[in-house]
């Protein structure tokens, strides 16, 4: 692919569990990450809802990656009140221990209609058609295998998390992943053959507000 290179934004990353610091103990150790993270700052009434609901909110990470870049009052809303807003709205739903979402056409809508942030639902595209609308100074909410946090193992799957994409420079991608472990979360850095092996062809790009 050939074009301009997107002007260079800092995106603040954002754990799924409130820090970075519970990331690796978590996946790797199955460690509580109630012990690295104070819950309550971001908004949870329980430690329960933040053990439950910070398994399920990658979307909403990546969201409000987005929101501190974009539009920094936006940025502050806590993570609970950002997971009320979605079930609100149906982008998230909840029927028991059971989460179904983000669903990317409500969440499109909220988002608009909240934070001004137009959203382009793509329930089938090619990673350079995704990787396009990045070059071009957006940003892509991507749906990829969890296992992307290990790029160098062999993956088993496709699809079921979503990592933030926010910058195509040559052949080299780089992301947030709300839940990968140090060297794969933070400004995570792939080339196109690695991500299309974990990429599911589905995601959703985000245009800065005018």
């Amino acid at each position: 692919m050939s074009g301009r290179v997107s002007p260079v934004v800092v995106y603040p990353y954002e754990s799924q569990w409130g820090d970075i610091a519970c990331n690796r103990p978590l996946i790797e150790e199955g460690a509580d990450p109630s012990r690295f993270f104070d819950w309550a700052t971001d908004g949870y009434p329980s430690v329960e809802e933040y053990l439950f609901w910070s398994h399920h909110v990658c979307g909403l990470a990546s969201l409000r990656s987005v929101l501190r870049a974009w539009t920094p009052e936006h940025g502050r809303i806590a993570m609970f009140e950002l997971v009320r807003r979605a079930r609100r709205r149906g982008a998230l739903t909840r029927d028991g221990d059971v989460v179904g979402g983000l669903f990317y056409r409500p969440f499109v809508e909220w988002i608009g209609e909240d934070f001004g942030i137009e959203g382009t639902v793509h329930p089938f595209v090619e990673a350079e058609g995704l990787l396009a609308h990045v070059r071009a100074g957006g940003v892509a909410l991507a749906s990829v295998s969890p296992e992307i946090r290990y790029p160098d193992r062999p993956n088993a799957r496709r699809g079921g998390h979503l990592v933030l994409v926010h910058r195509f420079d040559g052949d080299r991608i780089t992301l947030h992943n709300p839940s990968g472990v140090p060297g794969t979360a933070e400004n995570a850095e792939v080339d196109l053959p690695t991500f299309e092996r974990f990429f599911a062809h589905r995601g959703v790009t985000l245009t800065p507000p005018a």
